[in-house]
């Protein structure tokens, strides 16, 4: 598959909103429209589970392991160390709770209540990798038929999934069952409007960011949210972005900015350890001084982004996928004497 430079701009600019707002709350809160990063990241993975899988007939069995492989490896491994650290410094984040049951439930991507309640995991933004495991296990379900199905089928089965929150009884509808599944729906959506070139050009492609942008600044700025209309009011601009970016990528090229590429390969890494490295600079510098707070917590959150990706989560997914490409490398040899088995393309990697 191409890399899409664009989708990797719009990952960067998801992630830095998610840290934007939840620097915001160690004060007075307020950017709730960060949170806005959380909906564009459902678009764009939608957007990259169609492409990724298109490259080659897809078993389901290797698309989930590749997705506990890129997704599982990292989260585990804050989630535990946020336990000990939770265990010898409660305050350290006052969300987090090391219940037993609560961190097994956590590290299996189960959706739960957590023990005050909330539909939270241990590490409170691993919610949305919960709603993210169960879109993986849809569209794992919809590889057994055919491609020209397998849109349909991942969006009818989201549907029934939201569907299933209005019909029973709660917490179902707050674990996931909920129109925020929709928006999974739209990224396979403008995926495949993409393959049949559906999209409007460069002008077009503005038109959508434009108005995008437009739908979320308005009611950001009017102070107009519900979370039950969350799905439209955020989700539908964040498709708009989505097929407004792919529409542009697809008409001309892209121009590479290294610091936007460099923030889109770890914006994984990025959600994942931006709360711990902005708690740490709560503690140590106050938060008392937005002056002082607001830059350091921001740069703090970016840095550690950044080594998280380059030291931490590319060595354990090379690690977690080492037995994988040995038996593959094994089978080619058998097969194809003299040809070595082909390494992970960039958008394999980013994905």
């Amino acid at each position: 598959m191409k890399p899409l430079i664009s989708i990797q701009y719009l990952r960067a600019a998801a992630a830095l909103g998610v840290v934007a707002y939840h620097a915001a709350q160690w004060r007075t809160g307020g950017f709730d429209v960060g949170r806005a990063g959380v909906d564009l990241f459902f678009v764009i993975s939608g957007v990259i589970m169609w492409k990724v899988t298109g490259r080659r007939e897809g078993a389901p069995g290797g698309f989930l392991w590749l997705r506990v492989t890129r997704v599982a490896p990292l989260y585990w491994l804050v989630t535990l160390v946020l336990t000990g650290v939770a265990l010898a410094w409660p305050e350290f984040l006052a969300n987090v709770h090391p219940d037993p049951a609560h961190v097994l439930l956590s590290l299996g991507f189960v959706p739960h209540l957590d023990p005050k309640g909330l539909p939270f995991p241990l590490f409170a933004p691993g919610w949305s990798l919960d709603y993210e495991a169960i879109f993986y296990l849809v569209f794992a379900a919809a590889l057994f038929a055919p491609r020209r199905c397998q849109a349909a089928l991942v969006c009818s089965g989201l549907f029934l999934i939201v569907a299933a929150g209005f019909i029973l009884d709660d917490p179902i509808y707050i674990l996931g069952a909920n129109p925020m599944m929709l928006q999974f729906a739209a990224g396979v959506g403008i995926a495949n409007l993409s393959e049949m070139d559906g999209l409007p050009g460069r002008r077009g492609g503005a038109v959508l960011i434009f108005a995008g942008l437009v739908g979320l600044a308005v009611p950001a700025v009017l102070g107009l949210f519900s979370e039950f209309w969350r799905p439209f009011i955020w989700g539908v601009p964040a498709t708009l972005i989505v097929g407004g970016a792919l529409a542009i990528e697809g008409d001309r090229e892209v121009k590479r900015w290294p610091a936007l590429s460099a923030l889109g390969d770890a914006s994984y890494a990025l959600y994942l350890v931006h709360e711990p490295a902005q708690a740490l600079v709560a503690h140590t510098l106050g938060a008392a001084n937005p002056w002082l707070f607001y830059p350091a917590a921001i740069t703090a959150s970016i840095a550690a982004g950044l080594a998280c990706h380059r030291w931490v989560e590319r060595p354990l997914i090379k690690w977690a996928r080492s037995p994988f490409r040995r038996a593959r490398g094994s089978e080619d040899e058998k097969t194809k004497p003299g040809r070595s088995p082909p390494s992970p393309s960039p958008a394999e990697r980013a994905s």
